[in-house]
């Protein structure tokens, strides 16, 4: 059995790494860049959750608008 088949690998323009042979400080910019990964995931939900919100009300505006008169031009 291969010991190293379950060891977590990095990627880096195309050349791999064994995470786990990275120094301290190289594991901690993998933890950091995992967290931005989630912090990015979780805004761009975010994001996508009050785009559908504003559509609504867009929508529902528009429904309100249907039975006034607009400005003339």
């Amino acid at each position: 059995m291969d010991s190293n088949k379950d060891r977590p690998i990095l990627n880096i323009d195309n050349t791999e790494y064994y995470i786990d042979s990275l120094p301290d400080e190289g594991k901690g910019l993998v933890n950091g860049l995992r967290t931005a990964d989630a912090q990015l995931k979780m805004y761009e939900d975010t994001l996508k959750m009050i785009n559908i919100g504003r559509m609504k009300m867009l929508g529902d505006l528009k429904k309100i608008v249907e039975n006034i008169e607009p400005l003339k031009k």
